[in-house]
């Protein structure tokens, strides 16, 4: 396979990964429309909606997780190109060296989900927010 070959199929994965995203968004918006509504009602609907958020959470760390799987295979593949006889650019060097990957690595079996600081804290976030707007008495987020 070629760099630009394997510069495609992480752009690829990339845009997969962005629609996932989207789908987070999507799914935490719910979140808290769920959330807004169960804190009005009875414990069932409370543990319902903070069911549904920790799912969504869940879902948003694994979404976080794939792209720092997809950095590290990208290295890999390059690594594995380059071992045989493939000539990668500076930049593709570089970014191998910096990834520590060598020929013939493999990506672990288990994704680390708390691989991308950022996801770690939007989900952090998310989840007080949503579970604090179903639990703490008296919480209203809305105009009212």
């Amino acid at each position: 396979m070629e760099e630009i070959q394997i510069y495609n199929l992480a752009s690829q994965n990339y845009m997969a990964n962005g629609l996932f995203q989207i789908v987070v968004i999507i799914g935490v918006f719910i979140a808290f429309r769920t959330a807004r509504f169960a804190s009005q009602n009875s414990i069932f609907a409370k543990v319902m909606a903070s069911l549904f958020a920790v799912m969504i959470g869940f879902f948003n760390l694994t979404v976080g997780s794939l792209r720092v799987e997809i950095d590290q295979q990208t290295a890999i593949m390059l690594a594995d190109a380059q071992a045989a006889g493939a000539t990668l650019t500076a930049q593709a060097s570089a970014f191998v060296e910096r990834a520590g990957a060598s020929a013939g690595d493999v990506l672990p079996a288990q994704a680390n989900l708390f691989a991308d600081p950022g996801t770690d804290v939007f989900t952090l976030i998310f989840l007080i927010i949503a579970l604090g707007a179903c639990w703490i008495p008296n919480t209203n987020f809305s105009e009212k």
